[in-house]
């Protein structure tokens, strides 16, 4: 004869089997979220492209300061008052000039922000204007620069990395999804599926430690390297296509170091 007090007692207990692993699978969905490219990405201008070829932090021995974003493309922002980062190996503290820039094919760039700082070894991050500050514009270009100074008697010796961004309204499904997003792992997600790099990577680091990654930041500086080269390797000459593996190649080493 069927015992359904026994019975009753494993369906309870599979239900309970099945909420922990669902409420794990919510936890962890945004650890494996990937950066997905928007399909309408621009190639960054060649002009202000940084190619230099870098290889080497300032002692020659570690990686090249990093800014954590596509070279290649310019990103995208849905924030006039984005967040910045970039990465340093060296751990002697070294001065930094850091500089954001308007493209305008009328004329040649003109820096709309500048400031000064001290490095510091791992993740650094930079929010350049206060929420009551007037910051970036919609609709606008920019491409931001870090430069390290090395040795302050020797300029030729100061290494740099910059990247660009354009300033995007949401579209309309990307802020219905941000709407339901009841958590940072949440925003990672939909920015991330959406294309919108800086937001996304923004909303990482505020879980992860300081000068760090995290998982999350860790797995999106991934996807970002893996991205970079999936599909645009064969319409590279020799030395852009080895520039290009170089710096997918340092990406994927910061997400392991700054994990």
């Amino acid at each position: 004869m069927l015992n359904f007090r026994r019975l009753g007692r494993h369906i309870y207990i599979g239900q309970i089997i099945i909420s922990i692993l669902s409420l794990w699978l919510i936890g962890t969905s945004a650890v494996l979220a990937a950066y997905l490219p928007p399909s309408n990405q621009k190639p960054a201008p060649k002009t202000t492209r940084s190619d230099s070829g870098t290889t080497r932090g300032c002692r020659g021995n570690e990686l090249p300061p990093t800014v954590l974003a596509s070279r290649k493309f310019i990103g995208q922002t849905t924030s006039t008052h984005p967040t910045f980062a970039w990465f340093v190996a060296d751990a002697q503290p070294v001065e930094i000039k850091f500089t954001i820039y308007e493209v305008s094919f009328e004329r040649i760039p003109q820096a709309v922000y500048h400031t000064s700082l001290q490095s510091s070894p791992g993740v650094m991050i930079l929010s350049p204007w206060s929420k009551n500050k007037p910051g970036l514009e919609f609709g606008k270009t920019y491409f931001w620069q870090v430069v390290i100074i090395c040795d302050p008697s020797s300029p030729s010796s100061a290494l740099f990395d910059r990247a660009h961004l354009e300033v995007v309204p949401p579209s309309a499904q990307l802020q219905k999804n941000l709407d339901k997003a009841s958590s940072s792992n949440q925003k990672v997600e939909r920015y991330a599926e959406a294309g919108i790099w800086y937001d996304a990577l923004a909303e990482a680091l505020k879980l992860a430690p300081f000068s760090k990654l995290g998982e999350i930041g860790a797995n999106l500086l991934q996807s970002l390297a893996n991205s970079e080269i999936s599909d645009y390797l064969r319409e590279l000459d020799p030395q852009e296509k080895d520039t290009l593996e170089k710096r997918s190649e340092n990406l994927r080493a910061i997400a392991t170091l700054a994990n």
